[in-house]
């Protein structure tokens, strides 16, 4: 009886060392065509990205065919690739696919069944950009290209690249800063104006200590069916929202960044920062569409989320 016990206590120890060793693949590992990567696109929302379709850039017709050309030359056959962006041992993938125009999406898999979907042609890009994966060190990196624009009074330049990087930092992705610097980062200001529609008008004002001023002029809600928030609030904000910020601004290299963006249409909100740092030096970025580079924008859904994950009190004289 004893022996038979000892025997199956073995084979049990021995099928969990087996078993425990055999990788069960995720989702994404599963995927193999082009219409199981589609459908797991549109698993997303069903609705939002119904008319989500994948796309090879040989299939490209259009002026010029300026996506075929850039894919060509960089070997980009496939609508999809797979890759582990943050370095966590888990597969994540990059789609194209054309959903309004052409876009990049990347799905990262965070473990647990936790998995994000991310649209990289959130900036106002040209309409082609073309990814490519590649490897900066130990870090897995998208270099993504296209064709330099040209006024019409250069149209017979030659056909001209652009190649820029982005790097998941942050909790998005953002563009790579081969050299990041630290500043002594003093005041914080951040301020958005009204557009032709229901854009969220505030300001918000945080300086070294973390000590920082909410005001809410309109449309601030949280959700399209949350109560409206006005007038003056104030708070100290918590540590680890105020390190995301500071340490986003110094990546992205703030001081050296352009003072003015603007996007090609009308009728958009634009917002104003202003970073106030090493002794009192000021940089102030007016931002024209709220889309001036990827870093820019990862900064101010941060700042607009500040709205509603502070614990924010009306002042007195608010009240």
């Amino acid at each position: 009886m004893k022996g038979k016990f000892f025997t199956l206590l073995f084979f049990t120890i021995l099928s969990f060392v087996i078993f425990s060793k055999i990788r069960i693949k995720t989702k994404i590992e599963n995927l193999k065509t082009d219409k199981e990567v589609e459908n797991f696109i549109k698993s997303f929302h069903k609705k939002k990205y119904a008319k989500f379709k994948i796309f090879k850039f040989k299939e490209y017709k259009g002026e010029g065919e300026i996506c075929k050309k850039i894919a060509d030359s960089l070997n980009i056959t496939k609508s999809f690739y797979k890759a582990d962006f943050d370095n966590n041992g888990l597969t994540d993938i990059l789609v194209i696919g054309k959903y309004y125009g052409l876009n990049i999406f990347v799905v990262m898999d965070f473990g647990e069944n936790n998995l994000k979907l991310y649209n990289l042609k959130k900036n106002y890009f040209p309409y082609c950009i073309v990814p490519k994966i590649s490897k900066i060190g130990n870090k897995t990196v998208i270099n993504y290209y296209y064709e330099k624009e040209h006024s019409w009074l250069n149209l017979k330049k030659k056909f001209e690249i652009i190649k820029k990087t982005w790097v998941y930092k942050f909790g998005d992705f953002v563009e790579y800063n081969y050299n990041p610097k630290e500043y002594n980062i003093e005041k914080i200001e951040y301020e958005t104006t009204p557009c032709f529609g229901f854009c969220s008008v505030f300001t918000i004002k945080i300086d070294q200590s973390k000590n920082a001023i909410f005001n809410a002029k309109m449309y601030n809600r949280k959700g399209r069916k949350g109560k409206e928030i006005k007038g003056i609030f104030q708070t100290k904000i918590k540590e680890n929202d105020y390190s995301k910020i500071v340490q986003l601004l110094n990546y992205i290299d703030f001081p050296n960044l352009k003072d003015n963006y603007s996007v090609g249409w009308t009728c958009d909100q634009s917002c104003i920062l202003t970073v106030t740092y090493n002794n009192g030096k000021v940089k102030k970025i007016n931002d024209y569409g709220l889309k001036g580079t990827s870093g820019l924008i990862n900064l101010y859904g941060l700042m607009f989320n500040l709205r509603f994950n502070q614990d924010w009190k009306k002042k007195q004289s608010e009240q």
